[in-house]
């Protein structure tokens, strides 16, 4: 049991950090923590050998290439919604009749917009934050001992990932990765894609 509340607890903290990174633009605080974290910088194996990264002063960095390549990638050439990449016609989905939305009601669940830049309950940071949202609510269960409870977490985390994030979310990374024209974006893409599919993995394992 304490094995699955250290790993609910680390996928906690993986969610978080994968939705801050894709909600917007990257800040000097975040950026520091990752340039001195050692465990965390070997998440981002590119920008660890990345010259520019370890000589520039960290607005200069942020100003210069981080704002710019975030605005390419998730503003311009990919935008970052599920509703964009699941249909033809390739629109913002912001209605009440969005699929992700409907997911999150279904499952006892709301989202609030206004305190975020997306436009629509699909953004795929929006999507990381439900995902931690309902591990938050497992690990509660797991401390409670209540393991009926946190199985059936796990499962709505499992069938999200399988009716919603797994379905887009690799493609729109593998998309995001190959515009990214700086080691940091191209390592949170590749960093976010080996996360969804590893945590598909664990989610897929024999329940608790």
């Amino acid at each position: 049991m304490e094995d699955k509340i250290k790993e609910t607890e680390a996928r906690i903290n993986m969610y978080g950090f994968l939705s801050r990174l894709f909600i917007e633009e990257i800040d000097e605080d975040t950026l520091r923590k990752i340039k001195e974290n050692p465990d965390i910088l070997d998440m981002f194996p590119k920008t660890k050998e990345w010259e520019d990264f370890h000589k520039k002063d960290l607005k200069k960095l942020i100003d210069e290439d981080l704002n710019v390549d975030f605005t390419t990638i998730f503003l311009i050439n990919v935008y970052p919604y599920q509703s964009v990449f699941m249909h033809d016609e390739g629109y913002i989905n912001p209605t009440v009749t969005n699929p992700a939305l409907m997911f999150y009601q279904e499952h006892g669940y709301s989202i609030d917009l206004t305190e975020t830049r997306a436009l629509a309950p699909d953004h795929i940071a929006v999507e990381f934050e439900f995902m931690m949202t309902v591990a938050k609510d497992e690990l509660e269960a797991l401390n409670q001992g209540n393991i009926q409870e946190a199985n059936r977490l796990r499962n709505i985390q499992k069938k999200f990932i399988e009716e919603h994030l797994g379905q887009w979310a690799p493609v729109y990374l593998l998309s995001a990765r190959d515009i990214a024209e700086t080691p940091f974006y191209y390592d949170v893409c590749d960093l976010a894609l080996d996360f969804i599919l590893s945590d598909y993995e664990y989610l897929s394992e024999d329940m608790i």
